[in-house]
């Protein structure tokens, strides 16, 4: 479900009254507040995208703590590489420099461009949603299926990271 964009900016808004005021009576300050709420915008994003990332790793730990308890330590090492992995993108989530790109240039974004990031956020965070149905899955997992779900998490994972590398290139050309 993809939310109204328009009605989101619409309330964001109609609740700047006070910024507004002050931009009034500071000249330089629009520019000061425009470059941080762009910076905070892609700072929330990259948090809700780890933590997702996060809730996901924490199933594949609860899996190999239970594998481990039970001595089937068949797949352990690819649940170990796959719980590393999600850490990686989680930190490279949580630490890109992306958004101080956008937050530190001089240009203001169209509302053409600023709709572009946040429909490719909007699919970065909807792509989450079958890495969490892996997580699901590998919950589920009877002991013969285990790789294969574990292999299907790995490509999904896979896929995120690409689309989450690809967005720099998107901030970069639309700033």
């Amino acid at each position: 479900m993809q939310p109204d964009l328009e009605n989101v900016k619409k309330k964001i808004q109609e609740n700047r009254d006070l910024v507004g005021k002050i931009k009034a009576k500071f000249p330089g300050y629009a520019g000061y507040v425009e470059k941080a709420e762009t910076y905070d915008a892609d700072r929330v994003v990259r948090g809700l995208l780890a933590d997702r990332l996060g809730t996901v790793k924490g199933a594949v730990n609860e899996k190999s703590a239970a594998l481990a308890q039970k001595k089937d330590r068949a797949v352990l090492p690819d649940l170990d590489a796959l719980s590393l992995k999600l850490e990686s993108v989680i930190r490279k989530c949580l630490h890109a420099d992306f958004g101080k790109v956008a937050a530190l240039s001089g240009m203001k974004l169209s509302d053409d461009n600023v709709n572009r990031l946040l429909e490719y956020d909007w699919r970065l965070i909807s792509a989450l949603d079958e890495l969490e149905k892996g997580a699901g899955a590998l919950r589920a997992a009877a002991p013969e299926t285990l790789s294969q779900v574990i292999g299907g998490i790995s490509d999904t994972l896979r896929d995120f990271e690409k689309k989450f590398d690809e967005r720099k290139n998107v901030l970069l050309e639309v700033v």
